[in-house]
């Protein structure tokens, strides 16, 4: 009996063994797809945060900016899968769903109906500001918000020009409703 129970307990012990290494191991592929898919090395705290939001998901494209001194990583997916602003500390600014008509307030779905009248809207994305840059004598710090803000995004097609207009959950305009052209809007990726 006790050499059964020991059978048993070494068994346990590989199965345990294995599967930590398994989980890891798909950690690390997950790390691999999203490197094989860039012309850039992300920074292992890029990854962390993209990795802790998003699962699954393949990088369309990666633009990296400067703001006021703090490096900023835009990561736009695949397959309307959303997209994620990271600092390279890996502090999450934004995260971008893209949604349904139905999930917008009724407060933006009222302005986005105005300003795509004689239009069609695409698509709708929900923004969740989780972080905000300040700026201090031209130094940026980044700020984390005590609850996230959500922003929404309408998409917004007519004829060749494509608009795009943000406003808040009440209806209150952000960014105004600004048209460029289709060509223009490919070349940008």
């Amino acid at each position: 009996m006790l050499k059964k129970t020991r059978w048993i307990l070494l068994g346990f012990v590989i199965l345990l063994a294995f599967g930590m290494t398994m989980s890891t191991g798909c950690k690390n592929q997950v790390v691999k797809e999203l490197k094989k898919n860039l012309d850039i090395e992300l920074p292992p705290a890029v990854i962390e945060a993209v990795q802790a939001n998003f699962s699954d998901v393949q990088i369309d494209f990666v633009e990296v900016a400067d703001e006021a001194g703090i490096t900023l990583y835009d990561i736009e997916f695949k397959d309307d899968a959303g997209e994620i602003e990271v600092a390279m500390d890996g502090t999450v600014i934004n995260v971008v769903t893209i949604i349904k008509a139905e999930d917008i307030p009724e407060a933006a779905a009222k302005v986005f109906k105005q300003a795509a009248e004689g239009a069609t809207i695409k698509r709708f994305e929900k923004s969740e500001i989780r972080s905000v840059i300040k700026h201090e004598d031209g130094v940026g710090k980044i700020v984390t918000l005590d609850s996230p803000k959500y922003v929404y995004e309408a998409e917004i097609v007519k004829g060749t020009q494509r608009g795009e207009i943000e406003v808040d959950v009440g209806g209150q305009i952000i960014e105004p409703l600004k048209w460029d052209s289709e060509a223009s809007k490919e070349k940008k990726k």
